[in-house]
């Protein structure tokens, strides 16, 4: 029940950038076939890794904004897909094909979000946040007491 109230807000949130719908799933990811946004509620404040990749990387903070980070980062694909050549997309698919799934753990994140589709995103998704913080913060503020009820009553199945 939880769950599905949570698709609907973000949902509702997302279409002013143009997203169909979202989806809440085993981790973050968008479908640009589906115009669709996938979120989890699992890991909203685990990837240390990664939070010290983007802080170190884009000399940003975004600690307190994880779960919105990565939500806007998925939508930042959708906002930037336009601005990448068909060199981009061709390293981006050798990459991940080739190479993302050999490396080291440790190693992924260096890699990985310096693909040139994953930069922009990132970059969309801190640049919307600097400039709507209290939007965000309040969106994030209203997801977390959903996702309270979710945790509290166990409720939460894919």
């Amino acid at each position: 029940m939880y769950a599905s109230t949570l698709e609907k807000k973000i949902s509702k949130y997302l279409k002013q950038f143009g997203i169909k719908r979202a989806y809440c799933d085993k981790q973050f990811f968008y479908d640009p076939y589906k115009e669709t946004v996938n979120f989890t509620i699992l890991q909203y404040t685990t990837d240390e890794e990664l939070i010290a990749f983007i802080d170190k990387t884009y000399e940003t903070n975004i600690r307190p904004w994880y779960f919105i980070f990565c939500l806007l980062h998925e939508v930042g694909h959708h906002m930037t897909v336009d601005q990448l050549t068909e060199e981009d997309f061709a390293f981006e698919v050798a990459m991940r094909n080739q190479i993302l799934g050999m490396l080291d753990p440790e190693k992924h994140n260096d890699i990985y979000f310096r693909l040139p589709a994953e930069d922009l995103a990132n970059r969309w998704a801190i640049n919307y946040i600097a400039n709507h913080e209290i939007e965000c913060w309040e969106f994030q503020r209203k997801c977390f007491a959903i996702m309270q009820h979710i945790f509290k009553k166990k409720s939460f199945t894919y």
